[in-house]
C-alpha cells in the first residue's frame, strides 16, 4: 500500500469516527435556548429589564420559536419570566400564586430558580452521554424499518414540566432531569420517524371528515409509540410509578367503554351522513389523554392476537390500526370490544378514500 494510499483510509477512518462520535455525543441536540434564557435570568437578577435584541434572541431560538408559534405567546414568557426571576416582583409573585393563575408554571420557574447548579450539570450531563444509540434503539422496535439514516433535532428550552413532540422536539431541561428522559426520548423520536412515513392523503381529507382522521391518527400515533415507553408500566409496583402512570393504567381500564362509544357514534353516521362532522367531533372528544389510552389498550391486541410485526405496517396508517383491531377482537371473541359491520364500513370507505397508493 503507498503511503498516499495510507494517509487517504486514515483520513477516511477518522472522518467516520468522528461522525460516529458526534452522533454518540448526540450532536442532534441544540441548547442556544438555553443559553439564551440565563441570559434573560441574569438581566432580571441584575434589577434590569431584558432589551429587545435579548427578548428577540431568546424567541429566536429553535424551541421558543416553536412554542411561541403553536401554543404560548412571547408575552406569557416575558410576563411570567420577570415575575419570577426579577427579585423586586416578590410580591406581585406571591398575589399570583395565591390567585392560582399560571400557577404550574409558576411554581416550575421557582424551582428552576432554586436549582440552578443541577440544572447546569443536567447540561453538561446532556452533552457527553450517549443517549441517541440506546433512544434509537428502543424506537425502531416499533418501526416499519430497521435503520435510520438521522437524527431527529432536539431542542432544550425552560418552559413547564414537560415536553413537545414538535420539530424540532421541545424538552424542559430542568424536567429532564426528574423524568424517565431516555423513555420520552425513544417515544417522541417514534412521532418523528412516524411523521415522515404517514400512508393517507392528509392534504385530501375534507371538512366532514376531518375529526375522525384526527382521532384515529392520535389513537394509531400515540398507540405505538406507547408500547415504545410505557409496557413496563406493567411490570412495575404501583408505588414504583409515577402519579402520571397510575392515572395512565386506570385510563387504559375505561378503554372498553370509549371504544362502544365510538362504535355508537359511528352508527349514528350510518344513520344520518348529513351530521358526520358534528358526530366526528364527538370522537375526538370523548378520547382520554388525546388517544394514548385508548391506543395502547389497541396495541396491545393487537400484538397478543397477531405480531409486532403486524402492529408495525400500521405505522402512519390509521384506519389499517383501527381495522386490524377489530381483527384482534374478533380472534379475542369479543372479549375485547370491537366495531359493528356499519362502523367498519364507514372506515374502510375512509381507508379507500385516502389511500396513497
Amino acid at each position: 500500500m503507498t503511503s498516499n494510499l495510507k494517509m487517504k483510509l486514515i483520513s477516511l477512518l477518522f472522518f467516520i469516527s468522528s461522525l460516529t462520535f458526534a452522533q454518540g455525543r448526540n450532536s442532534n441536540f441544540e441548547f442556544s435556548g438555553i443559553q439564551q434564557f440565563w441570559e434573560i435570568v441574569k438581566s432580571f437578577e441584575a434589577n434590569r429589564e431584558p432589551s429587545t435584541i435579548d427578548w428577540n434572541k431568546l424567541f429566536d431560538t429553535p424551541g421558543y420559536k416553536v412554542l411561541t408559534s403553536v401554543e404560548f405567546t412571547e408575552e406569557f414568557f416575558k410576563k411570567n419570566f420577570r415575575l419570577v426571576f426579577n427579585p423586586k416582583n416578590k410580591k406581585e409573585l406571591d398575589l399570583e400564586l395565591k390567585s392560582g393563575r399560571n400557577i404550574h408554571y409558576l411554581n416550575h420557574y421557582i424551582k428552576v430558580r432554586e436549582n440552578k447548579d443541577k440544572i447546569r450539570d443536567q447540561l453538561k450531563k446532556l452533552k457527553s452521554v450517549r443517549y441517541n444509540s440506546s433512544a434509537i434503539k428502543r424506537t425502531l422496535e416499533y418501526l416499519p424499518q430497521n435503520r435510520v439514516s438521522d437524527y431527529p433535532p432536539v431542542s432544550f428550552v425552560i418552559f413547564e414540566n414537560n415536553g413537545r413532540g414538535s420539530s424540532p422536539i421541545v424538552v424542559d431541561l430542568a424536567a429532564s432531569i426528574v423524568w424517565d428522559f431516555m423513555g420520552f426520548l425513544s417515544h417522541e423520536y417514534h412521532h418523528w420517524y412516524r411523521n415522515r412515513q404517514v400512508q393517507i392523503k392528509l392534504n385530501s381529507v375534507t371538512d366532514d371528515d376531518k375529526d375522525i382522521v384526527e382521532a384515529f391518527s392520535l389513537i394509531e400515533a400515540e398507540g405505538i409509540a406507547d408500547m415504545v415507553d410505557k409496557k413496563d408500566w406493567y411490570t412495575k409496583p404501583s408505588n414504583a410509578v409515577s402519579e402520571y402512570a397510575r392515572r395512565y393504567l386506570q385510563d387504559v381500564r375505561f378503554t372498553p367503554h370509549i371504544i362502544n362509544q365510538i362504535d355508537l357514534t359511528f352508527q349514528q353516521i350510518y344513520k344520518n351522513p348529513k351530521n358526520k362532522k358534528y358526530l366526528g367531533s364527538k370522537i375526538l372528544s370523548i378520547l382520554p389523554q388525546r388517544g394514548h389510552t385508548t391506543g395502547y389498550f389497541m396495541a396491545r391486541l393487537i400484538l397478543e392476537k397477531f405480531s409486532k410485526r403486524e402492529l408495525v405496517k400500521c405505522v402512519g396508517n390509521p384506519f389499517e390500526f383501527i381495522l386490524l383491531y377489530n381483527k384482534a377482537s374478533i380472534k379475542s371473541e369479543r372479549k375485547y370490544p370491537g366495531f359493528s359491520d356499519e362502523t367498519v364500513q364507514i372506515i374502510k370507505a375512509m381507508a379507500d378514500k385516502y389511500k396513497l397508493f
